[in-house]
This record gives C-alpha cells, structure tokens and sequence, in this order.
C-alpha cells in the first residue's frame, strides 16, 4: 500500500489553537459569520462597516479578505471593494458536482491504498462525529459537530496521496458547509428530514471494508441528498441578496 498523506498534509483547518495574527483572527471571524448567513450572501464588505463590527485595524483586515477572496467566500470587482459570494442554485449543485468528481477519485484511491494510519484516523474521525449529536441551532456544540464533521469528510479522502485533490476537497467541503447551514436556517424542518447519521455510517463502513463502489454510492446520495435539499430552499427564499449595495 502507497502511504497516507493524513500525516503530511493536515486536513483540520489551520486554526489549531490560538490565532497567530490580528489578520489570522479576523479571517476565521469573517469566515464562521459568512457561513453561518450573518453576512448574507451578496452582500457588501465595507470597511469602515467592518473595522467598527470586529475593531480592527484596516491592513489584517485587508489581508483577512484577500485570503477569504483566495477561498471564493468572499468577491473583489476592481475598486468596487469586497462582497460576499453570491449564492445560487447553480452555486450549489456546481459545487456538488465538483465535489464528486474530485472525491470518487480521492476515497477510491484512499480505500485502495489507505495504510494502518489512515483506517485508525477514519476510525477516531468517526467516532469523534458519532459522539457529537447533529445541532439544530447555532451554538458552541455546533460549531464542535461541525469541526468533527469535516474531519471525518477529510479523513476519508486522507489516504489518496494527492495533496491537491486534499486541498480542492477541503476548499470544496468549506463552500458545501456553507450551503448546509443554509438548509439549516432557512429549511422547513419537517421536509427536511433524513438521517444524515445514517448516512455517514454507510460510507464508514464500506470505505473500511475495502468496498470502493460502496462507499462512492453512498458519498455521492450523501451530497446529492443534501445538494437537492438546499436548491429546494433557495427556490423558496424571495432574496438572499440585499436590493442595494
């Protein structure tokens, strides 16, 4: 067996503890609020709005925007300033269907060549997702069943031995994020019923048998369940983005 990237290549986010920088702090700020629809979709980042909103300066500021420009969470049109990235339903099914494309390849290759170390990774990225209740508001256990769910998604992939397919899935996996909270909070939650848990024991378990064409079906339900799920709430929201800038 080829062996495991997850060692060399970290799929948690960066923040694994304190931010490191004014800028560092300000980005993951930004971030957790355009994902969870605190800053909506479209709408404009000013700065004087922005510096007062999270009191800071304008150049970690300038730098959290860039590096959230480089994700595509956020925009930048010439000297028209910052926006948050529109959202669509052609957003979302193109980021589904990217994602797909990228992790077939990616679990295949991981459950082919996966060594010890990635099948004890899923395991502890399983676990630490099963032992998290999935959270119906806002909150700290939120965000904690949202770190755990990234890792186990990441950790599946963590044996492909391709650090770009790891990259563009985590990029992937971010922009996807964002499309669930927006299920989420907009929803109707008794039309939007699964279970999600379910749903990611069925890839747990065929990804550690060995079982490729099992565990990419399931992947695929997995995201095209959830990709319908969040085109069929767009169709019933008037307007995510604001009438003037």
């Amino acid at each position: 067996m080829k062996r495991s990237v997850a060692a060399a290549y970290s799929t948690e986010p960066d923040h694994d503890g304190l931010p490191r920088t004014i800028a560092e702090s300000i980005y993951h700020r930004i971030r957790q609020d355009i994902l969870w629809m605190r800053l909506a979709p479209g709408s404009p980042l000013r700065s004087d709005e922005l510096r007062a909103r999270y009191d800071v300066g304008i150049s970690p500021l300038r730098e959290a925007l860039t590096r959230l420009v480089s994700e595509r969470l956020v925009t930048s049109v010439g000297q028209r300033g910052f926006r948050v990235a529109p959202l669509t339903a052609y957003d979302v099914e193109d980021t589904m269907m990217t994602r797909i494309v990228i992790e077939r390849e990616a679990l295949a290759q991981s459950i082919e060549n996966g060594d010890i170390a990635w099948e004890t990774a899923l395991v502890a990225a399983f676990h630490g997702l099963s032992r998290n209740p999935i959270p119906r508001e806002p909150g700290a256990a939120t965000e904690i069943w949202a770190r755990h769910h990234r890792q186990f998604h990441m950790a599946l992939l963590s044996g492909c031995g391709s650090r770009w397919q790891l990259e563009l899935a985590g990029l992937l996996f971010d922009q996807a994020e964002r499309h669930r909270m927006l299920r989420s909070n907009f929803g109707p939650q008794q039309k939007l019923k699964r279970d999600t848990e379910r749903e990611h024991r069925r890839i747990f378990d065929a990804a550690l048998s060995r079982d490729v064409d099992g565990a990419v079906r399931a992947l695929d339900k997995h995201y095209k369940t959830t990709g319908k799920q969040v085109v069929a709430v767009l169709s019933r929201i008037p307007r995510l983005v604001p009438k003037r800038a």
